[in-house]
């Protein structure tokens, strides 16, 4: 036997070893556990397909900009900066997804099988199932199995809803959530199969893609968008990819044309009312004429003229922005248009132009949200109450512009007056010719600007250029993308070794209980000099004579060795102590001091530990009574402490006497050494039961009036840790004559080396209290 102190604990790659050694089974049972677990993940988990596709995208087409009303005109709709950035967030909306899902019902899914191995298929079933007549808004969650039997006849079964029938094709199955309806698909041969249909709520649907989707910008510096899904069926995958970008893009030319058709409505409106008012100031012109019957009109100064006509201009402008601002005015206040309003046909003004963009951002937002929403839903109501804020402060935004315009117009006029004071010299023919050559241009300018427009909304409309485009179709990967089986397989291999590691660390991380010899002698070398067996008897009672072998063979096997230790002449003096209270010395000391007794010795048994004494209950006694703190202190001599032992003549004990505070002062007073020379000249053995080395240092005092210290360990009890109190009691505390005594050992469980130990219930003897 050694002592393995820490310096020489194998560390490292030794102790590691050490530890799979040790361990093995442990090791190769959870290895085998987790691969066996990986297995089954990997064969009836979910396989899912990666699908791709790619789409390029642009800024959605809105309105021009003011700026544009004498530049870009509507041809700008097709050249509009915007965020563009902003789409891949419309690319990941749950609205565009839910469409989806509503157009290919992706609410209901068909597997093929049933249980934890069915698997989902696209078109490979020979029927196709629908669900009609809707009773409820949130449908619960529902897998209907359905047997095909023949050409005419599936089997269909739900335990949820207690059905288990056989039906026809096109029979309507009335159930309490809708009509269900298995139709036949013009198919060759029915083999008989079975097949699952899942069922579940559009708002579920939705949100179980959501969680599979992604659109990312393959670069920031890129409108590149690449939309990527995992799901079950690749074919199905791929049709749910190549619709949802197709939606994408059917959704942004549906705004595009919105757009476009409401410049075209506005506009042809303004062409109508201003060539009534052309027509009007032509025949009003030709009238005139002919009244005063003007053939030619005399050249008139020129200068004048000049002045007039610049006046005139400026004027003329005014009046295409206040006729504009007018028509816009009406337009709004009109409760019945719905559409988008042009800004490039509007005022020059920058707060106008935000509130604007507002107004018809809500407007394309209302068109959107009818996809899916009705007129009476509480989403429109919504938007319809935010548009007709919007509208308002739109109209008290042009009151206000009008305002502006009219002080403008009206100082032009002022101008105009003083122009024509200076023209009073002219014939009033020639000024009546004049006015209505100037309502005739700013009538045909007005008329000519609108035709302009008009021809280049028209030209928007009819283009083919796309806002966003398909750049790859949706493709799906070769095989499954998930489960990854090498990769579960990797993580069983690391969580089979992790697991036992991380068990084991902690095991050992903690104090660990003795179990065995060899968990002793890897602690330390000294010497294992007996091991009592496992006795069920009350606290505080001796085991009855002859009436258990085991436990009489145990104490005379002890006793045989402390005999053979102590071989010198004279009273032999054995100390017992352990580690902690309850490992069972007083229990022993009592045992070995009867034995000692037996063999016509005079034995005299010591109750030394003075801070819990529980020695003299075994013989029936009472600490209490006058003892070694009594005979310390001077207050009773050697005789009227030692009492005579009824089981045996040879036997006889000095108690603690009352319990004191100052037990270890008792100890190193000088009578103590005055009282064992003098018992020593009395009896042939001195057995001490002394307090636990572990707790207090009692037992260090004491041992220096002993030849042999027995150090009481036990079973089940006793740390490993614990047993190093023994190493350090010989080395450090210089305790030489030191042996080991298990106790309360299960020779039938334990692995300790042992002959003919076992489980003994030892009665206890008449008239012995406790």
């Amino acid at each position: 036997m050694f002592i393995e102190s820490e310096a020489n604990k194998p560390k490292g790659f030794k102790h590691f070893t050490n530890m799979l050694k040790k361990n093995w089974m442990l090791f190769g049972g959870c290895m085998v556990g987790f691969i066996a677990l990986g297995y089954l993940y990997n064969t009836y988990s979910t396989q899912q397909y990666l699908i791709n596709g790619t789409v390029l995208v642009e800024s959605r087409p809105v309105p021009a900009e003011p700026s544009s009303i004498y530049s870009g005109g509507m041809s700008s709709v097709l050249n509009n900066e915007g965020n563009v950035k902003n789409e891949g967030d419309v690319l990941r909306t749950r609205q565009l997804l839910k469409e989806t899902v509503n157009h290919l019902h992706l609410n209901v899914r068909m597997l093929r099988g049933s249980g934890i191995t069915a698997s989902e298929i696209y078109d490979e079933a020979p029927f196709i199932v629908k669900i009609k007549n809707y009773r409820t808004d949130s449908l619960l969650k529902r897998d209907y199995v359905v047997e095909v039997l023949s050409d005419k006849k599936v089997h269909l079964t739900n335990s949820d809803e207690n059905i288990d029938k056989e039906i026809s094709y096109g029979q309507v199955v009335k159930l309490p959530q809708y009509d269900f309806v298995v139709e036949k698909k013009p198919v060759g041969n029915f083999t008989p199969a079975v097949y699952t249909t899942e069922l579940v709520s559009e708002d579920d649907a939705t949100s179980d893609l959501l969680k599979n989707y992604d659109a990312e910008f393959s670069d920031k510096n890129t409108s590149v968008v690449d939309i990527t899904l995992y799901y079950p069926s690749s074919k199905r995958g791929e049709v749910i990819i190549q619709h949802l970008m197709q939606q994408y893009l059917d959704d942004n030319e549906t705004v595009k044309k919105n757009v476009i058709d409401s410049m075209l409505t506005f506009i042809n409106g303004r062409i109508a009312l201003v060539t009534n008012e052309l027509n009007h100031i032509e025949k009003n012109y030709q009238a005139y004429r002919a009244n005063n019957k003007i053939a030619d009109i005399d050249e008139q100064s020129k200068v004048l003229v000049g002045n007039a006509n610049n006046n005139s201009n400026q004027l003329q402008n005014q009046e295409i922005q206040l006729s504009i601002i007018s028509s816009l005015e009406q337009y709004l206040k009109d409760p019945n248009n719905n559409q988008t309003v042009p800004s490039s046909l509007i005022i020059q003004d920058a707060s106008f132009s935000d509130a604007l963009n507002g107004y018809n951002d809500l407007i394309l937002m209302r068109q959107r949200k009818l996809l899916s929403y009705t007129e009476n839903s509480v989403v429109i109501a919504n938007i319809d109450d935010q548009l007709k804020t919007s509208r308002a402060n739109l109209i008290k935004n042009i009151e206000s512009y009008k305002k502006e315009m009219e002080l403008r117009n009206s100082h032009l006029g002022h101008q105009g007056i003083v122009i024509n004071k200076s023209l009073q010299g002219m014939p009033e023919t020639q000024r009546a010719m004049l006015d209505f050559n100037r309502q005739q241009d700013l009538k045909q300018q007005l008329y000519m600007y609108l035709l302009q427009k008009r021809e280049e909304t028209a030209l928007a409309k009819r283009s083919d250029l796309p806002v966003s485009r398909i750049i790859d179709p949706a493709k799906s990967s070769k095989g499954p993308a998930k489960p990854l089986k090498p990769v579960i397989y990797l993580l069983s291999v690391l969580l089979g070794f992790i697991v036992p590691f991380g068990y084991v660390s902690t095991k050992a991380a903690k104090p660990e209980l003795i179990k065995s010899e060899q968990d002793i002698e890897n602690e330390t070398d000294v010497s294992i000099i007996g091991k009592i067996g496992h006795v069920d008897v009350r606290k505080g009672v001796l085991v009855e004579d002859g009436l258990n072998d085991n436990i009489d063979e145990s104490f005379r096997t002890l006793r045989t060795k402390i005999q053979n230790i102590l071989t010198m002449d004279g009273c032999k003096t054995v100390m017992l102590t352990s580690s902690i209270n309850g490992e069972g010395k007083t229990f022993i000391s009592a045992h070995i001091a009867n034995m000692l007794a037996k063999t016509g010795k005079k034995v005299m048994l010591m109750e030394l530990d003075l801070r819990r004494p529980q020695l003299s209950g075994f013989f029936g006694h009472d600490n209490k009574v006058a003892g070694f703190a009594d005979y310390i202190n001077g207050v009773q001599d050697l005789n009227s402490v030692i009492k005579s032992v009824e089981i045996n003549s040879n036997l006889f004990l000095l108690s603690s006497g009352v319990v004191s505070a100052n037990a270890s002062e008792l100890l190193l007073n000088n009578h103590t050494k005055g009282l064992f020379e003098e018992l020593k000249s009395m009896f042939d053995y001195i057995i001490i039961d002394s307090s636990p080395v572990g707790l207090v240092s009692d037992s260090l005092i004491i041992e220096k009036y002993a030849d042999m210290t027995i150090y009481v360990c036990r079973h089940n009890y006793t740390t490993t840790e614990q047993i190093g109190l023994v190493n350090q009691l010989k080395t450090k505390d210089n305790v030489d004559n030191i042996y080991l005594v298990i106790n309360d050992v299960d020779f039938s469980k334990s692995r300790y080396l042992s002959y003919g130990y076992g489980i003994s219930e030892a009665p206890v003897k008449k008239g012995w209290k406790s």
